[in-house]
């Protein structure tokens, strides 16, 4: 009789994680939380043929056969699946789910119980291909111990009879007749003892191997000495000891790898350093931790919509590399950007009330090409920055990080690696449609392009479900480490002074810092020693519509000698000539 479970029945398997169902289906799945043992318990009256007789058969599915699984959907089956079947239709999908036609239910008067053990790949490539992920599935794919189910599907039976009443049929129809054997496996302590680097004591190994439900006993001296050696018989529900170093594995894993005392390995003649790269890694990631940024790790799996939904173009980025056997849909592909992921942890943490966030991450990016089986991987580093540097204070409003923090952050990490000729080149209004337009640049050094900075664009930020301003950067590890200098430029300490004039320049709005800057070094030769902005003024009475004025301090220096008025204002002159030429510019009075 088919029916609700006893309490305590519905209790376990309630508190095991399953929904209970009846008695018949309940006792399957007790079993199989019990034992590891999963069954599948058909209505006998549905599987019987034209004959009057139940058969049953396992087979591969056919090609775009259609089922209808326990859970009500209706699903296309391919040929690499496997089914238990009828002569005339399939009735289950083996080790992952049975079938709607064969389901137990309150009419049931007779049951058929079948256990089996199915291939692990067959298993694993049914449920992923649908998408059914089951509790059977998850024990099949693992491996289920062929040993006990003679033993496991009488328990489930006389259950079974127990709280559903009904009898038993005598014996079992058993297709697999080949009795599984423990391996026996050879234990060489001196071997171990070698491998581990630790004295572990005898009697400690062969305890550990018996609770893990091995049977342990000392080898023939014929073979080994008795004393080195142990003869290790491991149990059919491990069948991951295959080999006697699986053995070595489970022996340390209980006594620790944390005990084990760490020596360095012996040889002559090995002298160890870093090379060039992990010398400039170190340097990027205590760079970064030096201007305030936490490093980060994300997912190198990516959703393919990652970057439309932020807006960069796909251009020098490959072609996007998806994965055969994704963990779900929104990890299906390989990322192409660090950015994504890092702007996730960044909502993550604002919806945890974090406002203040600096992140970095060093990692790979992956470059499918046409016609090529395997993808590039170049090494990228990404930083974000949102909030502000510090909290608001009594004497203080916090400040928004903008793209001048980003800036910053760069300029500081080129200055570690000793990174010349540095510049930043202001993006034109389609060169980067993930930034916002007029606050984004391409970070060069001379003529190569390390990478780029910018405030990235509010609808970007906001497809991430992120809030806006952020900013952020992204470089290649690679060109930063073959644009540093391993060694650095010095020069010694001036000994004689300096000459300092201030000058403002009178210039169209489309005249940029960095321009003058050119001008100005190319001008000033070995005398001009620094040159800072340290005014920007607009005023269309006193400097002009579409004008603005720059003003600039200059220090002049001679390293040998203390420089004469004639000499200063030589160079001056030849300065403002040459700014003046290039730029269209009028010296402010």
């Amino acid at each position: 009789k088919v029916g609700p479970s006893p309490a305590w029945l519905s209790e376990r398997v309630t508190a095991a994680g399953a929904r209970s169902i009846n008695n018949v289906v309940d006792v399957t799945n007790y079993v199989m939380f019990l034992l590891g043992q999963p069954l599948h318990a058909f209505d006998l009256d549905t599987l019987k043929g034209a004959d009057g007789q139940a058969h049953i058969i396992v087979r591969p599915a056919h090609e775009g056969e259609a089922f209808t699984t326990l859970d009500g959907e209706a699903r296309r089956l391919s040929a690499d699946m496997t089914v238990i079947a009828t002569p005339e239709r399939a009735v289950a999908l083996a080790g992952v789910m049975g079938g709607l036609e064969t389901e137990v239910n309150a009419d049931t008067t007779d049951i058929l119980l079948e256990a089996a053990t199915f291939s692990p790949s067959h298993t694993s490539r049914t449920s992923r291909s649908l998408g059914l992920i089951s509790e059977s599935s998850l024990r099949y794919e693992r491996g289920v111990d062929a040993a006990p189910i003679a033993e496991n599907v009488a328990l489930a039976a006389a259950l079974m009879a127990e709280v559903a009443g009904g009898e038993v049929c005598e014996g079992v129809i058993d297709q697999w007749p080949l009795v599984t054997l423990p391996h026996e496996l050879e234990f060489r302590i001196n071997r171990f003892t070698a491998l581990a680097g630790a004295d572990i004591p005898q009697s400690f190994i062969k305890e550990t191997l018996e609770r893990l439900g091995c049977t342990v006993r000392q080898a023939e001296a014929s073979v080994t000495p008795a004393l080195e050696s142990l003869t290790v018989t491991a149990p059919t529900f491990r069948p991951d000891l295959e080999r006697e170093i699986d053995l070595f594995e489970e022996v340390l894993r209980v006594y620790g790898m944390d005990r084990i005392p760490p020596t360095l390995p012996g040889g002559r003649g090995r002298v160890g350093c870093r090379t060039q790269r992990e010398h400039a890694i170190e340097i990027v990631h205590a760079s970064l931790r030096a201007s305030g940024l936490n490093e980060a790790m994300t997912y190198s799996f990516a959703e393919p919509s990652d970057l439309d939904r932020l807006r960069m173009a796909h251009d020098g980025l490959g072609l996007a590399v998806e994965l055969v056997n994704p963990l779900n849909a929104e990890q299906s592909h390989m990322r192409q950007s660090i950015i994504p992921g890092l702007l996730r942890s960044v909502a993550h943490n604002q919806n945890h009330a974090v406002r203040n966030i600096q992140l970095y991450e060093i990692g790979a990016v992956f470059m499918g090409t046409e016609g090529k089986k395997k993808p590039k991987e170049k090494t990228r580093v990404a930083g974000v920055l949102a909030g502000s540097m510090a909290d608001a204070t009594w004497n203080s409003k916090p400040e928004p990080f903008d793209f001048f923090d980003g800036k910053g952050v760069i300029e500081n990490l080129c200055r570690e690696l000793a990174i010349p000729k540095l510049r930043f080149k202001a993006f034109g209004a389609q060169d980067a449609p993930h930034l916002q337009p007029g606050r984004g640049a391409e970070v060069l050094s001379g003529g190569t392009s390390l990478g780029w900075v910018g405030e990235l664009h509010p609808l970007a930020i906001a497809a991430f479900e992120a809030q806006a301003p952020v900013t952020a950067f992204e470089l290649d590890m690679s060109a930063l480490v073959k644009a540093g200098r391993p060694a650095r430029d010095f020069t010694d300490i001036a000994v004689f002074p300096a000459v300092c004039v201030d000058v403002a320049f009178v210039v169209d709005e489309n005249v940029t810092h960095e321009r003058m800057m050119q001008c100005l070094a190319s001008a000033g030769g070995s005398l001009l020693e620094q040159a800072s902005l340290f005014d920007v003024y607009r005023d269309e009475a006193r400097v002009g519509t579409g004008k603005k004025s720059l003003a600039y301090s200059l220090v002049y220096r001679a390293p040998d000698r203390t420089l004469t008025g004639a000499e200063v204002e030589a160079a001056h002159e030849r300065i403002i000539s040459k700014v003046m030429g290039a730029t269209g510019a009028q010296v402010r009075a």
